[in-house]
């Protein structure tokens, strides 16, 4: 279940696993909040977030339990996700990304090469990332005997600079495309440390560089067609993924916010002279703002299980699933993509009215949980996601599979 700020009860019970890795996440989570504000004001790529999500144990989790893994699934895994970003949204966004790309790989291999991989994953204790956006340039592949010579750059890769695999997307000199796997540590791969931003700082998300990089046959995974449109359908669902984990860290860090800022009110804020009360936490406009932006949390933390949900029971139905569920589906992440858009930049900034003119302190860090959700929210503009929802609702039309639908 989608975690919220207020308690929840429900008749949904978690497997005695998943109660073992929640603990483990707000175990990890504390260890990345120590020093959050530091590392994101150095703002150095992140091997001290990953080493600690390697050492916690986390990474391997949604592998396939027949493989090896615990075989979580995405709503286990989002969870997990959650209450990282919630301290250190840049880490728990490169916990996301790695859970998404680490499994797209089983949907196209099995037997033996699924296993091996799998076994390498959690021996290894890899971290997965990708060649990142779709857009501009695109990575071109030669066939060469005994596999690929890849070449090309990518502006934006999230997790790239610390990853240990990339899965990539690479185009063929016959405008086809294929996945695969690449090394980050083999001759050719070049990972820029270019990343200067506003937010989101700690997700490494440089650009990514292969000069004649070699990729065996053996690291590849599927010829996955000129577009996800001509894909089957099943296979398209990690664009939904991926649009469910942004709205997932939104929330993530609009509530991370919000209990800094309550703690700060009740501990340090002080109350305005004109007020007439003694303390911050008498103030009735205090008082009135925090249940106002609490209300909204809980309502977006609705929005994003109900999406949730429907993206797990879509997974479930297998190879059958037709292109009017994934539409419906994709429209109700959508829904709770651009509500997560507004409510997280809303409550991330109005917390600085609940805990004064002190809480704007450096040291503090409470500006970044904005600078994240303003920064990774310009993903792909909420515009476009607006439009889209309105023409599915009014007109029926089916969102086209691609990397941003």
């Amino acid at each position: 279940m989608t975690l919220s700020i207020l308690p929840t009860f429900t008749t949904v019970q978690r497997k005695a696993s998943h109660k073992h890795w929640v603990e483990v996440a707000h175990k990890t989570a504390e260890k990345l909040r120590a020093d959050v504000v530091e590392r994101d004001s150095a703002n150095l790529p992140p091997f001290a977030a990953k080493k600690i999500l390697q050492d916690s144990g986390l990474l391997p989790l949604n592998i396939p339990r027949s493989l090896g893994g615990e075989g979580l699934n995405l709503h286990e895994a989002f969870e997990l996700v959650q209450i990282i970003a919630r301290a250190d949204n840049s880490t728990g966004q490169l916990l996301g990304y790695h859970y998404l790309f680490q499994v797209f790989p089983y949907l196209d291999i099995e037997g033996e090469r699924a296993q091996q991989l799998a076994t390498d994953s959690i021996t290894n204790r890899w971290l997965f990332s990708s060649t990142g956006t779709p857009q501009g340039s695109q990575v071109q592949a030669q066939r060469v005997e005994g596999g690929y010579i890849i070449n090309g750059l990518k502006p934006f890769a999230t997790g790239s600079r610390v990853a240990d695999q990339i899965f990539a997307r690479v185009f063929t000199a016959e405008g086809d495309r294929i996945a695969l796997l690449v090394d980050t540590t083999v001759d050719g791969v070049v990972l820029h440390d270019d990343w200067d931003v506003l937010g989101s700082r700690g997700t490494a998300t440089n650009s990514i560089e292969f000069r004649d990089v070699f990729v065996a046959q053996e690291a590849v995974i599927a010829d996955v067609g000129p577009t996800d449109a001509d894909r089957e359908v099943y296979k398209t669902l990690s664009t939904l993924g991926f649009q469910l984990l942004f709205g997932t860290v939104y929330l993530a860090a609009a509530e991370g916010a919000f209990l800094e800022a309550l703690g700060y009110t009740r501990d340090t804020s002080r109350p305005w002279f004109h007020a007439d009360v003694q303390k911050a936490t008498d103030d009735p406009y205090i008082v009135r703002t925090y249940g106002e932006l609490a209300s909204k949390l809980q309502a977006l933390s609705a929005l994003v299980q109900q999406a949730t949900d429907s993206l797990d029971w879509l997974i479930s139905q297998g190879k059958e699933i037709t292109l009017e569920q994934r539409s419906a589906v994709a429209e109700n992440i959508v829904a709770a993509k651009i509500t997560a858009h507004e409510v997280s930049l809303e409550v991330t900034q109005r917390v600085f009215d609940v805990t004064g003119a002190r809480a704007t302190k450096t040291e503090l860090g409470l500006d970044r949980h904005w600078r994240d959700v303003r920064t990774h929210t310009l993903h792909d503009p909420v515009a476009y996601k607006c439009k889209e929802l309105g023409t599915y609702l009014l007109n029926g039309e089916l969102p086209v599979p691609s990397a941003y639908q």
